[in-house]
């Protein structure tokens, strides 16, 4: 079990606690945590989040991600530790 330790742009964190079997976005969802999406197929790059801390599994995307800060798609990403993400500003 990972821990998704979740910024949101307001100030708060929100803390949950996943299997890691599922994409971030579909993990966040479970919890009612509600992030801008489209595709689900990383197409889009609506669900962009910065990967603050912890590893990902990422699968292939057609959107270009920038490594500073760390850019993830949260349709196309698994949680292999703990990690803290936060809403792309």
């Amino acid at each position: 079990m990972f821990k998704i330790e979740f910024d949101k742009n307001n100030g708060e964190t929100e803390l949950l606690y996943v299997y890691g079997d599922e994409s971030i976005l579909t993990e966040l969802e479970y919890h009612n945590v509600l992030i801008n999406h489209n595709c689900r197929q990383g197409h889009c790059g609506n669900c962009i989040l910065h990967l603050i801390e912890g590893e990902v599994i990422h699968q292939e995307s057609l959107i270009p991600l920038s490594s500073s800060p760390k850019e993830i798609l949260a349709c196309q990403s698994k949680p292999i530790t703990d990690i803290k993400v936060k809403i792309r500003d």
